[in-house]
Parts: C-alpha cells; structure tokens; sequence
C-alpha cells in the first residue's frame, strides 16, 4: 500500500481516535459535576436534618431545665413539705405527654418522693446509679445516658441540684422515655428507602438505630467488622462535627449486600453530656439519578460512534456540530436533574421550607410547610400575596414588605443571610403561629425556612400563667392566715351588737322613741358584720349554700335593691344601661356573694365615672374554646359572663396587677370602701370555678366575671318565715359555746320565743350533760378550744 493511501486510511483513524478521546473526557465532566453536586445537595441536605433534630433535642432539655430550675428554688420543693408534693404532681400532669416519672432526691441519694406515686419507692437508695452519684458530687444538672427502666423500657434521667442557703440539699430529676425523643426528632428523618437517621452516646451506645438489634449497643460491638465506620464512631465520641463515606453490609432475603453510604454527624450538647447525631444515604440511592442519566448518555456516545463509521470523513464537521449541541442539552438535563434531586429532598424534610425567585415569585412549597400553615402555590404565588394573607393588618404589612425588600438587596449584593425576628403570622384557616422567617440566597433563589415556636410560646406562657396564679394564691394565704385569725373574734364582739337590738325591739312598745336609735346601732354593726363576711370570703372562700339561678334575675334584684338604690341617689346624673341575654343558661352559685360582685363593681364604676358618667350591665353566654386557652385558666366549656364596663378614665396599667390584692386600694379618703370589694369578687370567681377578665384604657373599663353554666332548672326560693311560726312551745334546748356573751344572747333569744334553755361552755360539759339528760336540739359553736369543739 503506497503513501498516500496510507495517510487517507490512517487519518480517519487517527481522528476516531482523537475524537473517541474527546468525547470520553466530555462524557465524563458534566457526569463528575452532577455527581459531586448531587452528592454536596445530599449532604447539605442531611446536615440541616442533623442540626434541626439535634436543635430540637437540646431545646427539649434547655426547656425542662428553665422549668426544674425554676421549681428546685422554690420554699416548698427545697423543703419537701405537702405544697411540694402537689407542686411535683403539677409539674408531671402538665408534662406527662413527655415524662414517665419525677422524682425528689435527698442530698444521700435516698428517694422522697416519686410521680406516679410508688410506696415501694419511698426511701430506696438510688445513689449509685451513675447519674445520681454525678450530681451527687459536681452540684450540676446533667441528662444521663439512656438505659433500660425498671419497667422495662429505655430512658434518660435529667436531674438538677436543690440548695438551701448554697448547700446541696438533694436533687430533682426526670425520667423521659427515649422513645419520646426519638419519635419527636429522629425516627421522622427518612431519605427515601434507606437513607435515615441513628445517634450514638459519648462512649458510642447507639442510643437510637432503627436497625433491629443495634440500639442498646456500643458501635464497637455492632459494626466491629466495617473499619470506616469505627472510624467514624470514634470523631462523633470527640465530639466532633463531619461528613464521610462507610460502608455496611446489609442483608435483605437472606443475601448480604455491600453499601456505600455518604453521611454527617453533628454533636449534640447536653448539660455533663453529649450525644452524635448520623444523618446517612446509600450513595446507590442519592446517585440513581445520576446513572440513569449516565447510561442515556453512553447510548448516544455509542450511536455517535457508529455514526462516525457509517459516515464518511466529510461529516466529521458535522458530527463535532452536533456534539456541541449534545453538550448543551447535556447541561440543561443536569441541571433540571439537579432541581428535581433538590426539590425531592427538601420536600422530605420536617421543616417548612419555601423556595422564591429574587423577583418574588414562589416557585416551591415543601409538604410540612403546606401542612402546617395550608397555604399552597395557588394560594400564594408570589411573596406580596403570601405577606398580604399572613399579615391582614395593614400597617404590619407594609412594615414586612419594607423590611422583606430591604434586607434582600443586602443579601444580593452581599451574599449573606436573613433572617427576620418572631411574628405571629395568619395560616389559611385564620389560626395564627409564632413563627421566624430565614432567608438564604443561592444564586437568584432564597431558600426560606420557618422556625415555628407556637408550641414553645405557649409552653412558656402556661407557665408564666401557673406562676402569676401561684403567687396570687400565696398572697391570698398570707391575707387569709391573718383575716381568719381575727375574724372569728369580730364575729363574737359583733354579736351583742347585732343580736341585743333585736331584743330591744322584741321588747319596746310600738311607739317607743328608743326604736330609732337602736334600729341605727344595729345597722351599724350589720355594716361591720358584713365587712367581717368579706374578711372570711377572702380567708376561707365562699362557704354559703349554692343553688341553682338565673344571674339575669340576680342582676335584676340588685338594681331595684335599696344599696343600689342609694348608690343612684349619691349620683344622680349617672346613665344606667343593661343588655341581658334572654337565653343566658343558668349557673350555680351563692346568689349573695354574686349580688355582693355585683355591689363592688358597681360601686368601683361609680366612684370612677363621677356623676355624669356611663355604666352598663351586660350578659352573654360563651364558649371557651382551644384557642381562648392561650390567654386564660379557664377549663375549655360553656361560660355565661356577666359585664360591667364603665367609660371612666380607666386603671393605670401599673395597678392592673395589683387590684384584687386585699387592702389595695386607690380610693379617696372620706370615701366609701375597706380594700376588700374586687379581693371578694376574685374568690367569689375563683370559688365558683371561673375567671376574670379586665380590659381598661383612658376610654373606660370592663369586668367580665365568667361562670360555669349547668343545665339544671332554676331552684325555688324558700318563702319568708312569720316571726310567729318561730316561737317554741317549751322544748329543750342546750346551747353550746365557750364565750359566755354567745351562751347569754342565744339564751335571752330562746327564752323570748318561749324555749326552755340550758347551757354548757364546752365539748366535754355538754357530753357529760347529755349522759343525764334528754334535750330537743343542740346549738353547737364549731369553733371551740382549747380541747373538744363543735365538730369533734
């Protein structure tokens, strides 16, 4: 074969080869790119479900630490007495969602006290399980490592030290069911079919696996034969954080398959602890794409190679056209495939997470975020419309939409991240969420996420609520320890002067010019009497007979009553306006003590609105439903309110707090009032099993009472008893009481309606009296000392 032929022969073949080479690089580049962008999406995927789980966790124990921290430094808790008790059922009842137990410590290790309550408990030294000997010597709260209960299921303690004075007077600890925090944060995070999550101790147990046998297990003992991840378990034990590949074997229809997984960890922090987090996919699964998109693309390699044979030299040029254009579209291709891998991934996650356009336009809404806050793509198309729904108020939309703008100009040209402080925002259904917007820029994307801290707020709130009551309670005792105290002695000075008149007029002649003078003593100490029932009302609660009325009837004795008759006369160019419901469903109650609210809040209005102003009485029935929750103590029911709203100028906002206190008053000297009126209408509310609502501003104020409704009818009245029907016929009659003054009055008042008395001025004289004696009727004084009283 000459030269020439030679060379026409040689350089195709030279040019197959050169363009075989070529194509091999060109095939390869965009397949390294999708692959290692794929696999960087993968991992920055599986570290943000790292870090929101390990975020979670730690926020779970930061939570349960504020609230044992607040309670260890309580009185009753450092010294264990029956208000600590009930304080340690309280605290499990609201949390028993999330706890197995609580339990109180003594500085020994010896068991006081244990929810739910074991007898068996009481007195067991728990001293030396590890994490009760750790607080025992550093002084600090820790979370323990997880281990199996005695009942048999898998728990962490969390415990915190009790001082007195700076001396460690024991612990407080938790019992939490591991699976309570593995439900909540890890057993969710799943990537496809084999991607999912498992965590580790600090001395690598594996705390949580979902591979059947693991959990319970050091790492070494599990995996001894894989290297790469022994390698792995040991930088999570140091605490560090991570991405690697290793590989497992996994057995599926009895056969054993290598995997390749690529995986983070992330540390978790914990007071004296720490734990690892593993977020891992099978490189198999994350890059399924990938070689579906690498096999196509071999194909056409292959027919572009049998082309270049079939054709001739001269469409070479054409060939290498083509190829370009193959190149593109391989590039459009890879990075649609890039979206889809991305979207899929973020779609999966359990955090809401939203994905804009620079211009605003929302091109995706992942599962968790459409769920939680029903919005979808159609509702909310574009970020003005989503600002324009979440926030209907005006004002506070421009205010988002303004800051929205702002701070994406910066992020454009600066490239960094946003992120927005807490808003209640408005979901589709018009329920509201506490909710934190963050903002990342990729390219001309901004991937948002919402940190929802709805649930955390309004933990935090009932707390707040149980403290405000707990406080409020403790002043009410300290009020009710010193009225109870001087009250029974007022009732016994008050007697003579409330009972001795009654005498008097039982005895004066009809025309007596004495009738007046007594008759005014005796309203008198009336008027002190009833000073004295607030002081017991504020001591003791409301102890009178209930019964079954309608509170529209109530309010309407008391306007036609002769106190509200005189509160009218004192001001005379007052407005008076009533709205009642007519179909108000009754309540059960003392109908003095609500005509006595009544009274109060009355008079309070008065006093504030000076002579020409406006008092209405309103009623309506409510429904407290979830939602109300947030802002009351209220039990979740049927509620009939009753409403007092005056247009006066209204309570300073630093008194608000303190006006049901006893004794706190801002009225007027020369005025009426004692301190006692709005502390009797709150335990008359609270007594009654409802609550109390106060809304004021320099417009006015409004007292709403609410009062559990009953279905039952109304109770009938007893008539009035003729003063005639009351004289006896000389029936035996033994009173008991150890104040002489009490024996004298009810003796003079027996012997006046024509009974035959004797008397007796203690438990053990009336008995031994008794033994000897037959009598018709006992009057017994309850409240006798210092040995046998009225009730024994």
């Amino acid at each position: 074969m000459d030269e020439k032929n030679r060379f026409i022969y040689l350089r195709p073949a030279a040019l197959f080869i050169l363009f075989l080479s070529i194509s091999s690089f060109v095939f390869y580049q965009p397949y390294k790119v999708v692959r290692d962008s794929t696999i960087d999406s993968l991992n920055a995927q599986q570290l943000l479900l790292a870090k929101q789980a390990a975020r979670g966790i730690r926020e779970f124990f930061l939570h349960y630490e504020k609230v044992m921290n607040n309670l260890a430094t309580h009185d009753s808790i450092i010294a264990f007495d029956d208000n600590g008790r009930t304080l340690v059922d309280e605290f499990y009842n609201l949390s028993k969602g999330d706890l197995s137990a609580v339990t109180r410590v003594d500085a020994t290790g010896h068991i006081l006290y244990t929810v739910p309550f074991n007898k068996e408990a009481i007195g067991r030294d728990i001293s030396h399980q590890k994490h009760n000997r750790l607080i025992m010597e550093k002084h600090d709260p820790l979370v323990s490592d997880v281990f199996t209960a005695v009942q048999g299921f898998r728990t962490v303690a969390f415990a915190v030290p009790i001082f007195e004075r700076e001396k460690y007077h024991g612990s407080l600890s938790i019992l939490i069911p591991f699976e309570v925090i593995s439900k909540k944060y890890l057993s969710d995070i799943v990537l496809g079919e084999g991607g999912y999550a498992w965590m580790i101790s600090k001395e690598g147990v594996e705390l949580y696996c979902p591979v059947p046998g693991h959990s319970g297990k050091t790492v070494f003992e599990t995996s001894s034969r894989f290297p790469t991840v022994i390698e792995m378990a040991k930088n999570m034990m140091a605490g560090e954080e991570g991405r690697t590949t290793y590989v497992y074997d996994r057995i599926k229809d009895e056969e054993t398959e290598t995997i390749l997984k690529h995986a983070v960890y992330y540390p978790v922090e914990l007071p004296q602890n720490y734990w690892s987090i593993v977020v891992a996919t099978p490189e198999k699964q994350a890059l399924k794409a990938v070689r579906d998109f690498g096999r196509w693309w071999l194909s056409i390699f292959l027919i572009l190679v049998s082309c270049f044979f079939v054709y001739s030299i001269l469409f070479v040029r054409k060939h290498f056209v083509s190829q370009e254009e193959q190149k593109r579209l391989l590039v459009e291709k890879k990075l649609q495939e890039h979206d889809r891998l991305f979207s899929k991934f973020i779609n999966s996650a359990h955090v809401p997470v939203a994905m804009v356009h620079v211009n605003g336009t929302i091109e995706f809404l992942n599962e968790e975020l459409q769920k939680l806050y029903g919005y979808s793509l159609e509702d909310i198309p574009t970020m003005e419309e989503w600002f324009k729904k979440a926030y209907p108020d005006e004002k506070v939309y421009e205010e988002i939409v303004q800051s929205w703008q702002e701070k994406l100009a910066l992020a454009v040209e600066n490239g960094s991240a946003m992120t927005f402080t807490e808003r209640s925002i408005t979901c589709k259904d018009g329920s509201t969420r506490d909710v934190v917007f963050s903002y990342t820029l990729i390219d001309d994307r901004v991937v948002i996420t919402l940190n929802d801290n709805t649930e955390q707020n309004m933990l935090k709130q009932k707390e707040q609520e149980l403290q405000e009551r707990q406080s409020r309670a403790r002043k009410m005792e300290a009020i009710g320890l010193m009225a109870g105290g001087v009250a029974h002695d007022l009732n016994n000075i008050l007697s003579g002067i409330v009972s001795y008149p009654e005498l008097f007029l039982l005895e004066l002649p009809e025309d007596s010019s004495l009738e007046e003078p007594i008759r005014e003593m005796q309203k008198a100490g009336k008027r002190a009497a009833a000073v004295v029932a607030d002081l017991l009302t504020v001591a003791r609660g409301v102890a009178s007979v209930r019964q079954v009325c309608s509170l529209n009837t109530l309010i309407n004795e008391y306007l036609i009553s002769p106190e509200c008759q005189k509160l009218k006369s004192l001001h005379e160019n007052m407005t008076y306006a009533t709205e009642l419901d007519p179909e108000l469903p009754n309540i059960f109650c003392s109908p003095v003590h609500i005509k006595k609210c009544l009274m109060n809040l009355f008079t309070n209005a008065a006093e504030a609105v000076g002579d020409a102003g406006e008092i209405e009485v309103s009623t309506f029935n409510k429904d407290v439903e979830d939602a109300d929750l947030r802002a009351s103590h209220l039990e979740k029911g049927n509620y009939a309110v009753l409403s007092v709203k005056d247009n006066g100028p209204g309570i300073d906002e630093k008194d608000l707090d303190h006006i049901f206190e006893p004794f706190y008053t801002k009225k007027v000297m020369g005025r009426s009032g004692t301190g006692l009126g709005l502390a009797v209408v709150w335990n008359t509310v609270e007594d009654h099993g409802g609550g109390i609502s106060v809304k004021s501003s320099n417009e006015g104020t409004v007292f709403e009472l609410y009062f559990p409704v009953t279905d039952e009818e109304v109770s009938q009245f007893e008539k009035k008893i003729d003063m005639n029907e009351l004289k006896g016929s000389g029936e035996k009659i033994l009173v008991v009481d150890d104040e002489k003054q009490q024996r004298e009055i009810a003796s003079q008042m027996l012997m006046v309606l024509g009974y035959e008395f004797m008397t007796a001025s203690s438990g053990e004289e009336a008995v031994e009296y008794l033994k000897e004696h037959k009598v018709d009727l006992v009057l017994l004084d309850m409240l006798m000392g210092p040995n046998m009283n009225g009730c024994q």
